[in-house]
């Protein structure tokens, strides 16, 4: 079983990787490591949904992957999800691409320059349509944008607009990209602020990252024992 994990920085999946046997890669952007009878290799894009198409879209022109996870930290629109929560996200839009109206925002889909069921868009979202029985977190709804929120009107019409559970910067370039080259994925996100007028004070990263190596260990026992996605 090969499996490519995509981190938008090193820090968060630190932990993680630490304890695993790193193996030769012949590649310098894509470390490679052994875990039990896993083949388990990492890339660190970069923050942002630029860096994270072009570097996924040439490690999977590399190698042939059986999964890929995107982990990371993220922000939560929603009191309910508490910080050091980790969530499955299961939806992603994208929350800056469209054009700039007055006071609004209106998407590509809004404005006829996309269908709105343009593949692998449905109706204006992308959808993660792998289930994995033996991922036991809340699945949430999320938008990626190339900025991180932290202003109270941009994050009103964010709210507005979408909808989200969760902000990330990177998923829906990951969704995007593996539905495309139809390759099961997944995106999990530890929550490590609420998305809110920009306090990092109120954060808890380091909570969050033990949380999210916590639950990628959990995953990665029971995952040798899954035969299908489906």
């Amino acid at each position: 079983m090969k499996i490519l994990f995509v981190g938008a920085t090193c820090f968060e999946l630190y932990q993680f990787f630490e304890n695993m046997k790193e193996v030769e890669s012949h590649d310098p952007h894509i470390f490679c490591y052994q875990w039990y009878d896993l083949e388990i290799d990492l890339i660190i894009p970069g923050i942002g949904m630029t860096f994270t198409t072009y570097k996924l879209t040439r490690a999977l022109a590399l190698k042939k992957y059986d999964l890929v996870i995107n982990a990371g930290i993220a922000g939560s629109f929603r009191d309910e999800l508490s910080i050091g929560s980790v969530v499955n996200v299961t939806t992603e839009q994208i929350s800056d691409l469209g054009i700039e109206q007055c006071n609004c925002v209106v998407s590509l889909f809004e404005s006829g320059f996309m269908e709105p069921n343009e593949f692998p868009f449905h109706q204006g979202k992308l959808l993660n349509p792998h289930q994995f029985c033996e991922l036991d977190l809340p699945c949430v709804t999320a938008v990626s944008g190339n900025i991180s929120h932290g202003n109270p009107e941009s994050i009103a019409r964010i709210v507005n607009d979408f909808d989200p559970d969760i902000e990330s910067m990177e998923g829906a370039a990951l969704f995007y990209v593996c539905l495309h080259e139809q390759i099961p994925f997944l995106e999990i996100r530890a929550i490590s602020n609420y998305v809110e007028l920009r306090d990092p004070t109120k954060w808890d990263i380091p909570l969050a990252i033990e949380n999210l190596t916590d639950e990628l260990f959990r995953f990665l026992r029971k995952f040798a024992k899954i035969k299908q996605i489906s």
